[in-house]
């Protein structure tokens, strides 16, 4: 599935790039589709931060990323680098005493706190004190009058911490009255429209995130229970070693298994990832087409490789597992491998086989290609290479292509 992230720059008193503010997008067409804020937001972290990648949209600059008032209470932060987030409150959440203490406790894990489109009410002078947590205040200038801005400003040189970024910049003289008057942030128009990044996203199969929720929360959780129902998911394979690959978590050995990444990321902070995608594709059908059809070979691949390595005794069956599954990744992702594995961490031996270099894996490989084409001389060659027996190739064969069924 191609999927979309807009993305606008917010500028400094230098018209240097400071951040970007993220967008939601579901296609190439610049406005924010008919969806539930909370579900712009969650949809937008998983692109931003998982299947497109950060780096990739805003390269070393701030995230400026909107929240409601509903999200803000839930526990979906873990996973955001306070070093490179800006949380910013949206205009209609409600300043009350639970809020205030959750931006003290973000605040506090290092976060920077906007408050977008900002306009001064009661609420705010009764709880003066969320402005001795606020970093940055967002005044809209198509939607406030020069007299409103006016008293807005005054409010805020009390808090003289606070930076003020002026929103829907559109003119010269907007931008020459902003600087008058203290604004040190710009965003709008008369810099840049917003930009649409395209990326693409494995489909996912929704229901099982909610099993593997189950087993996260299972006082006795089984770790080897959570790997193989990890396993039969590709979309959320490929997402688990995206997460535990980014600089969050600072891995730097190869990943072997789904159990290794499982142990590195620990089952808290899987459970919260998880939940987080559990939360954006409750309800939404799974795609289908050419992208399925090449998900469906790939879990078939992924189970015949391991049962093969079992048979021939091979130690390290997840490798074989993990290069089946991931054997027709540049097809469905429309990426070089070059580009796949700076996103994900792979073993040298399995990025070895998948890019066509001679490994004790590669005749699996060849292997199980001889049987999707029906290529009965390359079966038997390389079935007597590694001294498989024919009757119980194809029993593997029909078993590895009925468990890739199940999943569906």
């Amino acid at each position: 599935m191609n999927i979309f992230v807009g993305r606008q720059p917010i500028l400094d008193l230098n018209e240097d790039i400071y951040g970007y503010e993220l967008l939601h997008r579901d296609s190439t067409e610049n406005a924010f589709p008919n969806i539930d804020p909370d579900q712009a937001t969650i949809e937008l972290l998983i692109n931003t931060f998982i299947s497109i990648g950060s780096k990739e949209i805003v390269g070393q600059h701030l995230s400026f990323i909107n929240f409601t008032g509903s999200l803000l209470a839930q526990d979906v932060f873990d996973g955001l680098d306070p070093q490179t987030v800006v949380i910013e409150v949206l205009e209609d959440v409600a300043v009350t005493p639970s809020l205030l203490t959750k931006l003290r406790e973000l605040k506090a894990e290092g976060f920077r706190i906007a408050l977008d489109d900002f306009e001064l009410q009661e609420q705010h002078h009764v709880h003066k004190e969320l402005f001795n947590i606020v970093d940055i205040i967002k005044i809209d200038f198509r939607a406030t009058t020069a007299e409103a801005r006016a008293k807005m400003e005054r409010f805020i040189r009390c808090y003289p911490q606070i930076q003020l970024l002026a929103e829907k910049v559109e003119t010269k003289a907007d931008l020459i009255e902003a600087r008058l008057a203290g604004y040190t942030l710009f965003q709008g128009f008369f810099f840049a429209e917003p930009e649409i990044i395209e990326g693409f996203e494995i489909p996912p199969k929704p229901l099982l995130h909610f099993q593997i929720i189950e087993q996260l929360h299972d006082p006795d959780a089984n770790i080897e229970r959570i790997a193989t129902l990890i396993k039969s998911d590709i979309s959320l394979t490929y997402r688990l070693l995206r997460v535990v690959n980014s600089a969050g978590i600072g891995v730097v050995q190869e990943i072997r298994s789904i159990k290794q990444a499982l142990v590195i990321l620990g089952l808290n902070e899987m459970r919260k990832w998880v939940q987080v995608l559990a939360l954006r594709e409750f309800g939404q059908s799974d795609s289908g087409g050419r992208i399925q059809a090449l998900i469906d070979f790939s879990l078939a691949r992924a189970k015949l490789c391991e049962q093969l390595a079992v048979e021939t005794g091979k130690s390290n069956r997840d490798e074989y597992f993990l290069t089946g599954l991931f054997s027709m990744m540049d097809l469905i992702m429309k990426q070089e491998w070059p580009a796949i594995f700076t996103q994900i961490s792979l073993s040298q031996k399995v990025q070895d086989t998948l890019l066509g270099k001679e490994t004790e894996i590669s005749p699996y490989v060849r292997l199980i290609e001889a049987i999707e084409r029906l290529d009965s001389d390359q079966i038997d060659a390389f079935a007597k290479e590694m001294n498989i027996d024919q009757v119980r190739l194809t029993k593997y064969s029909q078993q590895a292509n009925r468990w890739a069924r199940m999943l569906d």
